[in-house]
C-alpha cells in the first residue's frame, strides 16, 4: 500500500471515529438536559406540571394536563395584565371632604386687562423721535397691534417700519403706568399686582403663584429658572367672615377670574366695565387638591400635573392654560409657521409680521376654540393641574360711580366641601391581585417562580458540573 493511501485512511477513520464521538456527545448532553427538565417539572410547587412527566401517563392524559396549564397560565397573565394597565391608568379617585372649617381656601385671583393700551403721551414722544415720514401711519399701526388678539389679527395694517422681534418692547415702552389703589379686608395682608404678558396684551394679576413668569421683567431677562418668592397666596378662612378686595382708580378694563396657579387666555371669560363703574363680584370657590401618596404617582397615573412637572417648551412652568397656549404656539407654526409677538420666541422661530398675523387670522376659530372645523377637539395632550380651585360667581354688580373706576371682588359663602385626589388602587393592590390570580389558576407563590430563577441559575450550574465530571 503506498504511503498516500495510508494516510488518507487513517484520516477517514479518524474522522469517523470523531463524528461518532460527537453524535455520542449530543446524544449525552440531550439525554441530560430531558432529565433536567423531568426533575424540574416533578419537583416544582407549580400544579399541574408533574403530570406531565409521570410514569404511566396516558398521552391524552398529558395532552389534557397540557392544555389545562397553558389555558390557567394564559388568564393568570390576562388578568394580571389587566391589573397592571390599570394601575397604570386609573389608580386614583376622587373623593370628598366635608368638614369646612378644616382647610383655608385661596382668596380669588384676578387679571385686570386695561383697554387704554397705549399712553397717549408716550406715543407723542415716540412718533415725534422716529425717522418715518408717515406719523399717520406710524401711529395707526401701533394702535392696531396694541390691540390685537387672534380675533381682529386682521385689523392691524401694512407696515414694515418695526421689525417684527421688537413688537412687544415697543408696545410694551408705550404701555400707560399702572399704579392703582388696592385693598383687602384683612389685617396684616399685603397685595400688589404683577404685570404680566397675555394673549390679550399686558395685563396685570393679583394673589396669583405664575403670573411673574410672564412678566415683561423675567422675559427680559430671558430666565427660565422656577422663582422662590417669600409672599405666598392669601387663604382665607369660613371665621374670617366676608372678605373683599378693591382696585381703585383705575380705567375701563375687562376682569378674569382665575385660581392662584392658572392664567387666563384668549378663550376665557371675562366681565367688562367701562370707565366710572363700580364692578363687584361674590364668588365662591372649589378646591380640589392632591394626597401626598397620590402627588408620588406618575403623571399618567393621576392624570394631572404639578407646577414643577413641566413639560412646556415656550413656559418656565406648567398650568392647563398655558399648555393651551403651547398647542396654540404649535397650530401657528403649523398653519403660518410664525408665532404671535406675545409668546416667548425660541430656537429659530419667526416672529409673525402683518402677513404673518393676517394668516393666523384665517384660523382664528381653530386657534380659539381649539377645535377642528367639525367639532372636534385638537389633540392638546393637556392634563388639569394637581392642586386648583375653580371659582364660581354668585353675583355680579355693575353700576355707574362717580369717583372713578372701582373694582371689588371677594367671597361671600364658604366652599362646604372640597375634593381629593387619592389612591385607591396602589402597588400593593396590584401585587395581591396577581397573586391572587396565579395562587387560584397555577397553585404557585413566590417561591414558586424563585424556583424558576433557582432551577436556570444555581440549580443548572451545580447539575453541569456534575455532568461533567461523571
Amino acid at each position: 500500500m503506498l504511503p498516500e493511501q495510508k494516510t488518507q485512511d487513517f484520516h477517514t477513520t479518524h474522522k469517523h471515529l470523531f463524528e461518532n464521538d460527537k453524535k455520542k456527545l449530543s446524544h449525552v448532553l440531550m439525554e441530560r438536559f430531558k432529565n433536567y427538565i423531568v426533575l424540574f417539572l416533578e419537583s416544582s410547587s407549580i400544579h399541574g406540571l408533574n403530570h406531565f412527566v409521570n410514569v404511566g401517563r396516558h398521552p391524552c392524559e398529558v395532552v389534557l394536563w397540557v392544555t389545562m396549564v397553558s389555558l390557567s397560565l394564559y388568564v393568570t397573565v390576562y388578568i394580571s395584565w389587566t391589573t397592571w394597565v390599570r394601575y397604570q391608568s386609573s389608580p386614583t379617585v376622587i373623593s370628598m371632604d366635608r368638614d369646612m372649617f378644616a382647610w383655608n381656601t385661596t382668596f380669588p385671583c384676578v387679571t385686570i386687562c386695561p383697554d387704554e393700551k397705549i399712553d397717549p403721551e408716550k406715543l407723542e414722544q415716540f412718533l415725534s423721535s422716529s425717522e418715518e415720514v408717515d406719523k399717520e401711519k406710524l401711529k395707526a399701526f401701533i394702535t392696531a397691534l396694541a390691540n390685537a388678539t387672534f380675533e381682529n389679527f386682521d385689523t392691524v395694517p401694512e407696515y414694515e417700519g418695526i421689525e417684527p422681534q421688537h413688537y412687544l418692547e415697543t408696545l410694551l415702552s408705550l404701555t400707560p403706568a399702572f399704579n392703582p389703589t388696592l385693598t383687602i379686608g384683612a389685617a396684616g395682608v399685603y397685595l400688589q399686582t404683577v404685570p404680566t404678558v397675555t394673549e390679550m396684551g399686558l395685563c396685570y394679576a393679583v394673589n396669583s403663584k405664575v403670573a411673574v413668569y410672564n412678566s415683561p421683567d423675567y422675559r427680559r431677562a430671558n430666565k427660565w429658572d422656577i422663582i422662590e418668592t417669600k409672599n405666598s397666596s392669601f387663604f382665607v378662612h369660613p371665621l374670617d367672615g366676608e372678605v373683599f378686595a378693591q382696585v381703585l382708580n383705575i380705567t375701563s378694563y375687562n376682569a378674569y377670574v382665575h385660581g392662584p396657579l392658572e392664567v387666563p387666555d384668549i378663550s376665557a371669560k371675562y366681565h367688562h366695565s367701562a370707565s366710572f363703574f363700580y364692578m363687584k363680584i361674590y364668588i365662591t370657590a372649589t378646591t380640589v387638591y392632591t394626597s401626598p401618596e397620590a402627588a408620588k404617582l406618575s403623571v399618567g397615573q393621576r392624570s394631572c400635573r404639578f407646577k414643577h412637572e413641566n413639560n412646556l417648551q415656550h413656559n418656565s412652568v406648567y398650568t392647563y392654560t398655558m399648555c393651551r397656549m403651547e398647542c396654540r404656539v404649535q397650530l401657528c407654526l403649523h398653519y403660518c409657521q410664525c408665532v404671535p409677538y406675545f409668546y416667548r420666541r425660541i430656537g429659530d422661530e419667526n416672529i409673525c409680521d402683518v402677513k404673518g398675523l393676517h394668516c393666523l387670522v384665517q384660523h382664528k376659530d381653530v386657534l380659539i376654540d381649539l377645535k377642528h372645523k367639525g367639532g372636534k377637539k385638537v389633540d392638546c395632550e393637556c392634563y388639569p393641574i394637581c392642586d386648583d380651585v375653580k371659582y364660581t360667581i354668585q353675583s355680579f354688580a355693575l353700576e355707574q360711580w362717580i369717583l372713578g373706576t372701582n373694582f371689588q371682588w371677594g367671597i361671600v359663602t364658604y366652599p362646604r366641601m372640597r375634593y381629593r385626589r387619592d389612591i385607591i388602587f396602589g402597588f400593593t393592590d396590584v401585587l395581591v391581585a396577581v397573586g391572587g390570580m396565579a395562587g387560584l389558576f397555577l397553585g404557585c407563590s413566590v417561591l414558586s417562580f424563585m424556583e424558576i430563577v433557582y432551577f436556570m441559575t444555581l440549580r443548572l450550574i451545580c447539575y453541569t458540573k456534575n455532568t461533567i465530571e461523571k
